[in-house]
């Protein structure tokens, strides 16, 4: 049994193979109570493995069924998994979003290259976004994307950009109702009553934090131009 802490919820995890285990080194807790416990069926492997693009190891099955279970539990406690990444600069939190294939790694790249010291990477894929006490975060998880980018840490969130191609650098902010849509098309919406609850975090998101539409070249300026819609 793996226990971790993410999003500040305690959860355990019965697995089977070690590769979660290894995964999940960074966010290794101890606690007496779980909030979310967590164990994967023959029947759940079984449809990670029809999902998936590609053959996987049982090992990698086993993971994303576990966290696809963890998204399920986390709806009750005003939390949802978010495609997407998260940038971290001076103590708030920016996440970028986009399509498959437009660039967000690429982007995050540029952050990184002409920012420096000055960012990171809280998360570069799947990361949490939970409401505690009124206030958005940003949470780190262990499933983080190819790249690894991400760290065990929480943040407020202080924007949300969606990111497109183009051949100018441009960012614009956008109502609510414009950016409702593309958020909950990258977001993990439970199933059952966890829907209802998904969607009414999404509603409080949209409320609290402001939404940017980021048209970008893979140019340095890109990154410019988002940091200054961020921050302005």
């Amino acid at each position: 049994m793996i226990k971790i802490r993410i999003a500040d919820l305690n959860i355990e995890i019965m697995n089977r193979y070690g590769f979660i285990a290894t995964q999940t080194k960074d966010y290794e807790t101890d606690f007496e109570k779980a909030d979310i416990s967590v164990s994967v069926s023959d029947e759940e492997l079984e449809f990670e493995r029809t999902v998936a693009e590609g053959e996987h190891a049982p090992e990698y099955l086993e993971s994303t069924a576990v966290y696809r279970k963890i998204a399920e539990a986390i709806a009750s406690y005003s939390a949802v998994v978010f495609h997407g990444a998260v940038i971290a600069l001076g103590g708030k939190a920016y996440a970028v979003t986009a399509r498959s294939g437009v660039g967000k790694t690429t982007h995050l790249s540029l952050w990184l290259r002409e920012f420096k010291d000055e960012v990171h990477i809280l998360n570069g894929d799947k990361p949490i976004l939970r409401d505690i006490g009124g206030v958005i975060y940003a949470c780190g998880t262990p499933w983080r994307g190819k790249e690894g980018f991400g760290i065990p840490e929480m943040l407020p969130l202080s924007g949300i950009a969606f990111l497109e191609r183009a051949k100018e650098n441009s960012a614009a902010a956008i109502s609510k109702g414009a950016a409702l849509m593309p958020l909950i098309s990258q977001i993990y919406v439970p199933k059952g009553e966890g829907a209802r609850s998904a969607l009414t975090l999404v509603d409080k998101i949209l409320d609290k934090v402001p939404s940017y539409k980021l048209s970008v070249n893979m140019d340095p300026e890109a990154a410019h131009v988002a940091r200054r819609a961020f921050c302005k």
